[in-house]
């Protein structure tokens, strides 16, 4: 899950006109999915080492 997030805020940039009027959109959706992807590994990691307590 989170490498198809990474890899599709990766196209979304690539494939998107950075010249173009609606380009913000483009770099949101990218932001939003690199979000996603980051959240989603650290939830997973919490899961892994459950016997660690955060301060």
């Amino acid at each position: 899950m989170c490498l198809v997030c990474i890899a599709f805020a990766s196209w979304v940039l690539k494939s998107s006109d950075p010249e173009a009027a609606d380009a913000w959109k483009a770099a949101l959706l990218a932001n939003v999915s690199a979000l996603s992807a980051i959240q989603y590994l650290r939830q997973y990691v919490k899961k892994r080492n459950p016997s660690r307590d955060d301060p």
